[in-house]
């Protein structure tokens, strides 16, 4: 399984799992303005499900369908707090079946919100609540998946790896939770164990590139060259043509430092359809200091990904432009980014919004994002440094 994540690798997909199942409910009129929204909701068009989902409710108010579908939908608007209080104002007290089954997504609904709003200890509780009921067990390893990452945040690498094994045991080709599981071992150096969890990741499921790119850092990071020479040869000779397959080549051929076959891979993919291979035309575009190119290419692969889109590109589009000294863009690149909720690039946008204060000379700015910063992130040895610098200024 691959996920798609608010950013990749974390929850849309589960979030959009509702939907297929809800959608088959109901007649009337209140069900056919939910299913009109149902609709709009698995094409990804969340805004404009909203006021079917709204309309559902003013209908019949007392279905709980109707609640778990907007507030699904907010989740993947990133409007958590919206989301939060839909969904937990209709959780059920009641002992039944269908009580419980919509609990069950009810409690990973909040806790899809809680993960947004970066309340992890909320979203292990709402987690564990989801999973112990014992209905829509198809639901289990989406929910382990989100505690697992919530875990990590919370230092407990113990519940993580647990999480994470749960799930490779229930579906041996779970390419997240491979990644997963390794990042568990690589946040304690145990490099060994995490190549080992890659390796059997390759042996479930040789086309988890995700995971070859992976493994080939960890070699790099191990000084084994030979190593991983011979995992991006291997990627240089996929032989299918596919989009995808091209982007995977270009990246390669990026990683092993030859930037011209690698935008000459990148272009095809896009030519084929890849919108993905935007993002990395860009990243090489600004490593060759061509920024205003960079910023069209970064600023064209957000229009057409839209809310499926990796959110690091913020952080790129924010650096180019620093380099053009144009700093109030860098800003609201990186507070767009920040809007996403928690996603896998939410550390590293909210150390670079307080780096970016700091370079303006916006001390209480500065000093207000690095507090935020370390609530979020109390484990930061630098930004633990870098607050007490703003402070003594």
């Amino acid at each position: 399984m691959k996920r798609n994540n608010i950013e990749k690798g974390t929850i849309k997909k589960a979030v959009l799992a509702f939907g297929l199942v809800l959608a088959l409910t109901g007649c009337g009129k209140a069900d056919s303005a939910y299913q009109d929204a149902m609709d709009l909701a698995s094409a990804g068009k969340y805004e404009k499900a909203l006021p079917y989902f709204e309309k559902a409710i003013k209908a019949n108010d007392e279905q709980m369908d109707y609640y778990i579908g907007y507030g699904m939908s907010l989740n993947h608007l990133g409007r958590f707090k919206e989301a939060k209080k839909t969904l937990t104002k209709v959780v059920q007290d009641t002992d039944n079946k269908i009580s419980k089954e919509n609990n069950k997504q009810l409690y990973y609904g909040i806790a899809v919100a809680e993960y947004g709003l970066g309340n992890y200890k909320s979203v292990v509780e709402y987690c564990d609540k989801a999973l112990e009921i014992t209905y829509f067990d198809d639901m289990n390893n989406d929910i382990l998946y989100t505690q697992a990452l919530a875990a990590n945040y919370l230092n407990d690498t113990k519940k993580a790896e647990a999480d994470y094994k749960k799930i490779i045991q229930s579906d041996k080709k779970d390419t997240d939770a491979y990644m997963g599981l390794a990042n568990v071992y690589l946040s304690t150096k145990d490099y060994d164990q995490a190549i080992e969890v890659y390796q059997e990741a390759l042996e479930a499921d040789k086309t988890a590139y995700e995971v070859s790119f992976a493994l080939y850092s960890v070699y790099e990071e191990k000084g084994q060259t030979d190593a991983a020479k011979e995992v991006l040869d291997g990627l240089i000779g996929i032989s299918s043509k596919k989009a995808e397959n091209l982007l995977v080549i270009g990246r390669a051929y990026y990683y092993e430092g030859n930037s011209k076959k690698a935008q000459e891979y990148y272009s095809m993919s896009y030519d084929a359809n890849c919108k993905e291979s935007l993002y990395y035309l860009g990243i090489l575009q600004k490593e060759a200091k061509e920024y205003d190119k960079a910023v069209k290419t970064f600023e064209k692969y957000i229009k057409e990904k839209k809310q499926d889109l990796t959110v690091d590109v913020y952080n790129r589009l924010a650096s180019v432009y620093v380099e053009q000294g144009e700093y109030e863009k860098a800003q609201q690149a990186l507070d767009k980014g920040v809007s996403y909720g928690s996603t896998d690039a939410s550390q590293m946008l909210k150390k670079n919004q307080v780096l970016l204060y700091e370079r303006q000379k916006k001390r209480t700015e500065a000093k207000k994002a690095a507090k935020e910063y370390m609530k979020l992130y109390p484990n930061d040895t630098g930004m633990q440094k870098e607050l007490r610098f703003i402070t003594l200024k």
